[in-house]
């Protein structure tokens, strides 16, 4: 099973009669992250980072990585896709 370093927040909306209408929420947020320590091209200034994949030293781990996190937000897309949906039905359904 793939582990995700992202991940989707879904709130659901507040339909209940008498209460003010408050829609569904979602956010993309990170599931999983690392703190580096780097300094600048310089050399002379560092900062602190918050970073999302391993580190890679090839081109290609590089891309796999990119490719991965492309993954991942295809998979947040389509569940946002059935949050939003589900949420509508339970709208209109008040």
């Amino acid at each position: 099973m793939t582990t995700f370093k992202l991940q989707l927040l879904d709130f659901p909306g507040n339909y209940e009669k008498g209460t003010l209408p408050y829609g569904p929420r979602a956010y993309i947020a990170l599931k999983t992250s690392s703190k580096i320590t780097w300094r600048n091209k310089s050399g002379k200034k560092k900062g602190d980072f918050t970073v999302i994949t391993p580190e890679c030293v090839k081109i290609e781990e590089f891309q796999y990585q990119v490719k991965q996190l492309i993954e991942e937000l295809k998979t947040i897309d389509k569940q946002a896709e059935k949050f939003f949906a589900k949420e509508m039905k339970k709208r209109k359904s008040k």
